[in-house]
This record gives C-alpha cells, sequence and structure tokens, in this order.
C-alpha cells in the first residue's frame, strides 16, 4: 500500500515537477554528462536512468548512449517524457516499473544511473542496486544554504536526505567497494523584497515575530539579495 500512494503523491506532482525542472537554472546535467566522458563512462552501450521523473538528464546524456531505458514507477513522469522529449534515434525506451521489480529481474546492466532516489535508504537496496550493473552512478544534492530564509526555516526534516551520499559511501567502504566521487557546487541570487518575506512566513511566525525579523535581515533596505549554494555530489562503484 504504501507503494501504491507513493506512486499517486508522484503521479499527481509530475507536472508541477516538470514546471519546477524546466524552470532550474542549474547546468547540473550537462555538467555531469562532461564529466562522464571526462571518465570515458561514456559513450556507452546501454544506460539506464533508473527513477528517471520528468527525464531531466536525458538530452544531456542521449548523444552518448546507444540504448537509454528511462525506468520510473510514475506512469505520468513517463508520459511527459514521452510529451516533450525528442528522439530522433528512436534509442529512448520509457519503463513503467517498481524498484522492487527492477531489482528482482534477473538482468545486468553496463550502467545504472540514479539522480535524487529517494527510495534507496538503507544499505541491502544500495548493494543490490550494485550488483545489478558494470557501473552504478548516484548523483544526491549534499547542501543547500541559503542566508535569507533558510535560518528562520523551523521544517528542516528535509534535510537528511543531504546525508545519505554519507551512508552510501560508508557502506560501500564496508563491503570493499570502490568508489569515487565528483562535487558540482552552484551559486543562485535572487532579489527578496520584505512583501514576499512576510509572506513566506505567515502561517508560522506572528506579524510582531516577522516585523522584528524584517528588522534584522533588511534593515533600512526594501530589497535583500538572496543566495543560494547548492552542492551535487556524483558518486561512481
Amino acid at each position: 500500500m504504501e507503494e501504491e500512494e507513493a506512486m499517486l503523491f508522484w503521479d499527481e506532482f509530475a507536472q508541477e515537477y516538470a514546471q519546477i525542472q524546466r524552470e532550474s537554472q542549474l547546468k547540473i546535467a550537462e555538467e555531469v554528462a562532461a564529466f562522464l566522458v571526462e571518465q570515458k563512462v561514456f559513450p556507452i552501450s546501454a544506460f539506464v536512468d533508473f527513477a528517471a521523473g520528468t527525464g531531466r538528464y536525458i538530452s544531456a546524456f542521449y548523444p552518448y548512449v546507444d540504448e537509454y531505458y528511462a525506468i520510473d514507477f510514475s506512469k505520468e513522469m513517463l508520459k511527459i517524457i514521452e510529451e516533450t522529449t525528442e528522439d530522433p534515434m528512436n534509442k529512448l525506451h520509457l519503463v513503467q516499473q517498481s524498484q522492487k521489480d527492477f531489482l528482482s529481474a534477473d538482468q545486468h546492466w553496463p550502467c545504472i544511473f540514479m539522480a535524487m532516489n529517494p527510495a534507496v535508504r538503507d544499505k541491502e537496496t544500495l548493494l543490490q542496486f550494485q550488483k545489478k550493473a558494470h557501473q552504478l552512478i548516484i548523483l544526491r544534492m549534499i547542501t543547500e544554504e541559503e542566508n535569507v530564509f533558510q535560518p528562520y526555516e523551523k521544517n528542516l526534516s528535509a534535510k537528511n536526505d543531504l546525508n545519505l551520499n554519507t551512508w552510501y559511501k560508508k557502506w560501500f567502504s564496508e563491503e570493499a567497494i570502490d568508489w569515487q566521487s565528483r562535487q558540482f557546487e552552484y551559486i543562485l541570487k535572487e532579489e527578496i523584497d520584505q512583501e514576499i518575506f512576510h509572506l513566506y512566513f505567515e502561517e508560522e511566525y506572528s506579524l510582531e515575530q516577522r516585523q522584528q525579523m524584517v528588522q534584522h535581515v533588511f534593515g533600512e533596505t526594501l530589497t535583500v539579495e538572496s543566495q543560494t549554494k547548492i552542492t551535487f555530489e556524483l558518486l561512481l562503484a
């Protein structure tokens, strides 16, 4: 039932997620592709983009892959890929499959890539993926530091996911599995005015508290610059 609920959530979230991906200013897909060429992972015969979502990495990786398998358990995510992604060489295969079924299938792959897969949270699952591929590649965000809103945010539970790569490296090392990593860092800047700041924290803080926060953050100015430092780490095992 848990998996069915997750599928329903991602099906309903698919369009919004696709919009977020389209608006992203980050060039992470292109930089990862260049790094994989540098490491001689690319070009490659068959490539699995597992938990592919709406296909953020397909266009950057496509030129280097003979057969590209975009696998996700959300039919709506795959539908967006089908509607928005060009496939001039007819080498893109869209596969709706759960993680459990993928891992239990008797098939070994040259390369499995996962970007921000939320469902790899234990050592057993990680090692199952590693055993199914000659090359396992994992991309995760490991830091997200922002200077205007973040100091006042109360719900930071999502930050736990930023530590998953630390666990992955520990588990690989415990099993004597060789791994290497590469980090990609970005700085995003945005002008923020006092009204946006007030609205953002409207449900968390009283008006008096927000006024004090505004005074501390903005001082005598009407706007401030929000800077967000984002770091991704790519693991190859």
